[in-house]
């Protein structure tokens, strides 16, 4: 499994992958480019969550794999299935009224939860301040795991990769709230 921690650094144009020992040893069970989708305050998704799903589905397909969002809150369900038009293969909902707020302890059980039971080759956040820790959480329960940190993937920069497509459709995983 590999982290990536997206940040702002213009220098940085190229994205290099350096691979990382898979925490059961065995790489074949893990699959897909996850982007955790952040929430901002209002209540709508980060404009770079977008940017980076679609860069995930570039990656997807490159790589014969599966572009994925991972969301965690509350009420998300209904609009859930938007993201397909954003390069989507899968989105993963945890969807819980107690996970309507940002808990930082919360959110880490429910990654922990999701990492566990749907073992995702890589798992991307964005650089911000709830981003970063549950990155830094996540790295330090799996012990064996470092970022990368690359440049920022925005829906400014890769404006092909996420034009809408229709006919997209994606697999919605409701997921048990641990």
């Amino acid at each position: 499994m590999k982290i990536v921690l997206y940040k702002d650094n213009p220098a940085q144009t190229k994205i290099e992958y350096t691979a990382y020992s898979f925490p059961d040893g065995n790489p074949e069970e893990w699959r897909g480019i996850t982007i955790y989708g952040e929430f901002l305050p209002e209540g709508t998704l980060d404009h770079a969550a977008l940017g980076l799903l679609g860069k995930a589905r570039v990656l997807a397909d490159r790589t014969d794999d599966k572009a994925q969002l991972l969301l965690i809150g509350g009420g998300l369900v209904e609009g859930a299935r938007d993201y397909y038009a954003n390069g989507a293969d899968r989105v993963f909902v945890y969807d819980d009224p107690t996970l309507k707020d940002y808990d930082e302890e919360r959110f880490f059980t429910t990654i922990m939860h999701f990492i566990n039971n749907y073992k995702p080759a890589v798992l991307c956040f964005r650089q911000s301040s709830c981003g970063e820790l549950l990155c830094s959480r996540v790295i330090d329960q799996l012990k064996t795991i470092l970022p990368f940190e690359g440049d920022t993937q925005t829906a400014d920069r890769y404006p092909a990769a996420i034009e809408p497509d229709i006919s997209r459709l994606g697999e919605l995983v409701i997921c048990e709230i641990p």
